[in-house]
């Protein structure tokens, strides 16, 4: 199948006759390419980035923000063949059982579907990612040869995976152009409706000014975030309020995962310390330590989930030694050769603690918790769209991000936690974040976003009380779903990357039911 530039007009030939359309060529939109055609359906994977970087596509990520601000919505997220997995590390954690439920102490909380639906597609998100099946706990604790070094209930002791290759174009570059119609610096720009209510046709647009109205079979909103809500909310011509907003929810319940440094570790042995919380290499693949925060605790607190990871930073001054190993691969100048050779006594001990022990170890470094909070999915906090225009005249977004004081109340809490059992367990002192106290008036600027855009698109067991079905189908709109983590009710603290690749793992599943009626028919005719 060919990967197609759309700024050539010569690729409208190769549009027509697909089963299948997905908009957006990021992990999600990947991952369906690829399990649809295995189910012998034409595929047509549209991307509105191009094969490289260019400032062109990634200005239509521009957005304008209402409340707290977000560091860069413009870069943080990729449009670009592969999405942003073409610049994030690659990490996989799934979300946990408390996190589907109902808790009466968090508003708008509580999944249509049990943990169990997504939790048995984990392993084949994992293998999609060429992440090994092993258990987050457990499992690697026993290959690692690592005592859980924490008093039992105080915290989860875990771990969080990272692919080897984090780059899912990259990965499968070869299976999409051998399968998959490509189609690149496509923008959608229009959605149009059959009076039967199913999506008739799209009309994608390059960038010399060319449209196309192009006819459709199943459509798959794949776009990330922040773009799916957009899209669906630029598309009021013929339902008022955008596609999916017969619930007033379209757009509603935006989150990310509110982030802060929880505080400063002075370990009493450095080494031994970073051998349990640093990060571990097993069969050349990584892992990182979390601790994050147990059912009971969050139920007794009334409180919502949370999880620390741990950084060993060179102090100010010091050169990092595997800073100095990167530059030299980069470079391969003469000055990086003697920044590696004067750091060579550290970087011998790390070779030493890697071959022997399995795990990075930064000889001089200091030691720092940072803590991804989950965020309460409030109505309050939404993308709607801007009085500003995108150089298709089509509005950009419009973001109104807020925080409850309940994710400032957990980071709080949960920071103490950490303090009280790595003290307990004499690995370290901690000298918590000063400015992590309940009453700090200025509680909402302490906090930064990580790019795990969720919500606004939120599923739900009856149509009054959200955009998709269980099934992630639009309410009402049997042809067009959305695979995204905007379909997410709550967020918890993970990286959510994984749960939506286990999300598509089961909507690949659902359309290969719907498919078998057709294969039927079309035998018997």
């Amino acid at each position: 199948m060919p990967y197609a530039d759309f700024n050539r007009p010569s690729t409208v030939a190769a549009l027509e006759g697909h089963d299948v359309c997905i908009i957006g060529a990021g992990a999600a939109g990947i991952l369906l390419a690829i399990r649809l055609t295995s189910q012998n359906r034409k595929v047509l994977l549209i991307e509105s980035g191009d094969l490289v970087p260019d400032e062109e596509k990634q200005a239509l990520n521009e957005i304008e923000q209402t409340a707290k601000q977000m560091r860069d919505p413009v870069w943080n997220r990729k449009r670009i063949v592969g999405g942003t997995t073409t610049a994030w590390g690659g990490q996989s954690l799934p979300f946990s059982p408390l996190d589907f439920v109902r808790r009466d102490w968090v508003t708008s909380s509580g999944w249509p579907i049990e943990y169990g639906d997504v939790a048995k597609y984990y392993d084949a998100a994992n293998a999609f990612l060429h992440v090994d099946n092993w258990n987050y706990d457990s499992d690697l604790l026993t290959r690692f040869g690592v005592k859980y070094p924490l008093i039992e209930g105080g915290v989860n002791y875990h771990f969080s995976k990272w692919a080897p290759e984090p780059n899912l174009h990259k990965l499968y570059r070869r299976d999409l152009k051998k399968n998959v119609t490509v189609l690149y610096n496509a923008h959608l720009v229009r959605i149009d409706l059959h009076e039967n209510g199913r999506v008739q046709s799209l009309s994608i647009a390059n960038f010399v000014g060319f449209i196309h109205r192009l006819s459709v079979g199943e459509v798959i909103l794949a776009a990330g975030g922040i773009e799916t809500n957009r899209i669906l909310l630029l598309n009021d011509h013929q339902v008022a309020g955008g596609l999916g907003n017969h619930s007033g929810w379209l757009g509603r319940a935006f989150m990310d995962h509110p982030s802060i440094v929880g505080g400063t570790i002075v370990p009493n042995d450095l080494k031994q310390f970073q051998s349990l919380f640093g990060t571990r290499v097993y069969r050349r693949r990584r892992y990182s330590t979390r601790l994050s925060a147990p059912t009971a605790w969050q139920k007794k607190n009334q409180l919502l989930n949370v999880s620390a990871t741990f950084l060993f930073p060179y102090p100010d001054g010091l050169s990092d030694p595997f800073h100095a190993i990167k530059q030299l691969s980069r470079q391969k100048r003469i000055k990086a050769v003697f920044e590696v050779i004067r750091h060579f006594p550290k970087l011998t001990q790390s070779a030493l603690a890697l071959a022997m022990h399995g795990y990075l170890y930064k000889p001089g470094s200091s030691a720092v918790f940072g803590m991804n909070v989950e965020q309460e999915p409030l109505f309050g906090s939404y993308i709607a769209l801007a009085k500003s225009r995108d150089q298709f005249g089509l509005r950009k977004a419009s973001l109104h991000w807020t925080i409850s004081e309940k994710s400032w109340q957990t980071a709080v809490l949960f920071a103490k936690r950490v303090k009280v059992e790595l003290e307990r367990a004499n690995l370290a002192t901690v000298q918590l974040n000063p400015q992590l106290y309940a009453k700090n008036l200025d509680w909402e600027n302490q906090f930064s976003d990580v790019n795990h855009h969720m919500g606004g698109t939120r599923m739900s067991s009856v149509a009054s009380q959200g955009v998709v079905t269980p099934d992630l189908q639009v309410w009402g709109i049997p042809n067009l779903s959305v695979a995204s983590c905007s379909v997410f009710p709550t967020s918890s603290h993970s990286n959510p990357t994984l749960t939506l690749l286990a999300l598509c793992e089961r909507l690949s599943e659902r359309m290969k039911k719907s498919m078998l009626p057709r294969i039927l028919s079309r035998l018997l005719d």
